[in-house]
């Protein structure tokens, strides 16, 4: 009887330990899968949900090599998965949201090797709230899967330096190719375990001659793929800004999330204000009072994240520049490892625990925010095409480079084409930032305005002329909407057909507007 509490008591405190990690894990699966057709589709999903994916596994796979820059991995997945839950944004999301929920449940595996149960569980609390890893856990891309096995990838391969046994290193192996065939920006991470395991386990070459193998093998197979997509439209865009400034943009988008720039503005510092504190305040606990392991933690996560923003800058400086926060997320793990050692570390107790619920916190309050709050989301272009409605006339829309495409899927894609002009325009609507409303337009004095639709982040200018007025592309795409590129969508009645789009119904928006209409 002596004894019999103390084993009751260390019962009680195992279950609790349990139902708090499945709390986590069930919190990081519902908030993103509460929200995911909150937000419209952005350019880069509507391009997997409209050219990617409709046609048969053969097409897929034509189009990923000749309209991607990504590896075929989340495309097959995303195929087969749509033929199951649809296209729409739930639908094709929700296998982001599930492969995301996963990641959170590698957290406590991952906290526990580097440390013990509490770094587990506060990593896994880490991963389950942290805005960046939300967002893309509710993109139709492949960051998420990405993220996944980079993660498992890292699990195995701290595995290895403690067991070095076979298995580990196979398992090691296997979750590498697999992050690589997700996104080719894995290949950072997994070059930098490989080259650590190499010196680490230089006495088990034989067993890490096969790992090493296989990893290389896939990676070969892929370069005719690689060679096949190398299309400077689709990446050329990542070195237009500053490199110090996007590591900085990188800094807070790993804090907050995306928060601005996807519309071509910046990311919101403020918000990143606390989370960075409570990061600062763990890495000094780390160094103050963390154990020697801890430290030896510390270390690897730190080898692996920084040094994946290592080598991301030094393919830069050698003119393959494709430093941009999503493309470092490979990073982001190993990194939350870190703070989460520094928050579990053995000497911290109780503070520590309650700085990290106290990150926790702030981050679900503002996942939550960013639900209700348009201007920290993807731009809402399937609001904007009901804003719009199906056109009565021939009918120019000028708007952001990155829009066209969501205003061709929102609005329905068969009858709309790319401007290339000279056309007969009768029709003419802005779509872009609230300066379309603040300045007349710059064209023929016979079109007049017809209404304004404010939407949060997207404003719409409707022009109209009482006949059709031939336009040429470089009259159109003159037009000041807020965005330093913009792009001509052509649609409504064409020769003997009239359009109907995928949102085909009258909109009242622009009659409802017209006393707010900016006068030409």
């Amino acid at each position: 009887m002596v004894f019999a509490e103390p084993r009751e008591e260390a019962h009680s405190r195992h279950w609790v330990f349990v139902a708090a990690l499945a709390g986590l894990i069930a919190a990081g699966a519902s908030i993103r899968f509460f929200s995911l057709g909150v937000q419209s589709f952005h350019h880069d999903e509507v391009i997997t949900v409209m050219r990617v994916l409709p046609g048969s596994f053969g097409q897929m796979l034509h189009e990923v090599k000749v309209s991607e820059s990504n590896p075929p991995l989340y495309y097959v997945l995303a195929w087969g998965w749509v033929k199951m839950f649809g296209r729409d944004e739930f639908g094709i999301r929700s296998l982001s949201a599930l492969v995301g929920t996963f990641t959170v449940a590698l957290g406590y595996p991952i906290g526990k090797q580097l440390a013990n149960r509490r770094v587990g569980l506060i990593l896994t609390g880490i991963l389950a709230f942290n805005p960046m890893l939300i967002w893309y856990s509710q993109e139709a891309r492949s960051y998420a899967l990405m993220v996944f096995f980079a993660a498992f990838s890292f699990l195995f391969f701290l595995r290895s330096l403690d067991t070095r046994r076979g298995r580990d290193i196979a398992l090691w192996a296997v979750t590498s190719t697999l992050a690589f065939c997700s996104h080719y920006f894995a290949f950072f991470a997994v070059g930098i375990e490989a080259a650590w395991l190499a010196w680490a386990l230089r006495d088990r070459w034989r067993l890490l001659l096969p790992a090493f193998a296989g990893v290389g093998a896939v990676a070969v197979a892929l370069l005719p793929l690689i060679a096949a997509q190398a299309n400077p439209k689709h990446i050329g865009w990542i070195s237009d800004g500053p490199l110090g400034l996007r590591y900085l943009q990188t800094g807070v988008s790993f804090l907050i999330g995306e928060t601005g720039h996807v519309i071509g503005e910046p990311p919101r510092v403020g918000y990143a204000v606390l989370p960075a504190i409570g990061v600062a305040l763990a890495a000094l606990a780390l160094l103050a009072i963390g154990t020697r392991r801890e430290r030896r933690g510390a270390a690897l996560g730190l080898g692996v994240g920084l040094g994946v923003l290592a080598l991301a800058g030094l393919a830069a400086v050698l003119g393959k520049d494709y430093v941009a926060e999503r493309n470092l997320l490979p990073a982001l793990v190993p990194l939350a490892a870190v703070v989460a050692l520094g928050f579990g570390a053995a000497r911290a107790r109780l503070v520590g625990v309650v700085l990290a619920v106290a990150l926790c916190s702030y981050w679900l309050a503002f996942d939550v925010y960013v639900t209700q709050t348009p201007n920290l989301q993807r731009p809402d272009w399937n609001a904007a095409a009901k804003a719009l409605g199906p056109a009565r006339s021939p009918r120019a829309i000028v708007t952001w480079r990155l829009a066209g495409d969501p205003l061709r899927w929102y609005l329905g894609d068969g009858a709309m084409h790319w401007f290339g002009g000279p056309e007969r325009i009768r029709e003419v609507d802005l779509v872009g930032k609230k300066v379309v409303a603040e300045q007349p337009a710059k064209l023929p004095a016979v079109f007049r305005p017809a209404g304004v639709v404010r939407m949060g982040r997207v404003t719409i200018v409707r022009y109209v002329a009482p006949h059709p007025v031939m336009l040429r592309l470089k009259q159109l795409s003159r037009q000041v909407t807020g965005f330093h590129a913009t792009n001509v969508v052509l649609d409504g009645p064409s020769r003997s057909r009239l359009y109907l789009g995928r949102n085909a119904k009258t909109s009242p928006s622009f009659e409802l507007s017209r006393a707010r209409a900016v006068e030409g």
